[in-house]
């Protein structure tokens, strides 16, 4: 029987947390109004540092974009933006000359790093060594930009930016935007959800967390911005959510089916799996989503 912690280690990617606690670059929380002329300050500046990507970036001040409780709240620790895997790629390779990257460089790092990943696609490995590049090259290059070379990966790029006001003035306090790339859908599906109106402590995070925690114990493992695999098979069990669905409620076969509607929505979620799992694949999950918000450091509602 696979143990818990192993689960919890290969599904479960830190959420939440400010990545650059205790350095020069440390974030503070940003307030609702302040999100988005920070937001629009930040586009400009990464469209000066990688011109050939400019209009990609002008989608990042589209609301429709933000992640997470990302404008939804008066506060927020950081500012979560989906940002699609396909603009690193030309191809099926990747983008190395639009990201104003040197090409030498990037291929002796993809060979590095090819050799010593164990499950990582070819696409991910691209997708890594050209992430790691243009880390170096936007911390090289001084200016208010920040990425952290430690947190940052394949599925996201973590940022400590001056925050603004809505008049324009730049504050003597930086904030976190983490960048989260993959397919758009699947992020959306990942971070997004229906925040409970009764309890103000439920975020994202939890929702989150909780069906990862659920298709975890089910045999599925998630990964960031590309959707559910197989854990035993290691294949992505569908293209989008809804089919990811559509394969959970004819292999599990649950009293009801799952749904959208329900599985965007924490309270109902909780209710269903309480429900319609088997009690010890409830228990089970309820187990794990308890340690994951533990883990990170979030509100363990009473719930569960």
């Amino acid at each position: 029987m696979i143990k818990l912690i192993d689960l919890l280690r290969e599904t479960f990617v830190t959420e939440g947390g400010n990545v650059f606690k205790n350095t020069e670059y440390d974030a503070q929380d940003i307030i609702l109004a302040n999100i988005e002329p920070t937001v629009k300050k930040f586009v400009e500046d990464l469209g000066k540092l990688f011109p050939n990507k400019k209009s990609t970036f002008s989608e990042l001040n589209d609301k429709n974009n933000w992640l997470g409780s990302t404008g939804r709240k008066s506060q927020s620790g950081d500012v979560d933006l989906a940002y699609s895997s396909e603009h690193f790629f030309k191809g099926d390779k990747a983008d190395v000359a639009g990201w104003g990257i040197d090409e030498s460089e990037y291929n002796a790092l993809y060979e590095k790093n090819k050799k010593a990943s164990r499950t990582a696609s070819d696409d991910q490995i691209q997708l890594k060594s050209l992430i790691q590049l243009i880390v170096k090259k936007i911390n090289s290059n001084g200016g208010d930009l920040y990425a952290s070379d430690k947190a940052s990966g394949a599925g996201s790029i973590h940022y400590s930016y001056p925050q603004y006001t809505p008049t324009g003035e730049k504050l003597d306090i930086r904030s976190q935007l983490d960048l989260d790339v993959g397919d758009m859908d699947w992020l959306k599906f990942r971070y997004n959800s229906e925040l409970p109106e009764d309890n103000p402590e439920i975020k994202g995070l939890h929702r989150g967390q909780l069906m990862l925690a659920m298709f975890a114990a089910l045999g599925y493992t998630f990964k960031s911005g590309r959707g559910f695999i197989r854990k035993e098979t290691g294949e992505t069990i569908a293209d989008k959510p809804q089919g990811a669905l559509e394969i959970f409620n004819k292999e599990y076969q649950p009293k009801q089916p799952l749904t959208l509607e329900i599985i965007n929505n924490y309270n109902k979620l909780v209710e269903y799996i309480k429900i319609n799992l088997k009690p010890e694949d409830a228990e089970k999950t309820l187990t794990m989503f308890k340690e994951a918000v533990r883990r990170a450091g979030a509100y363990v509602p009473d719930n569960i």
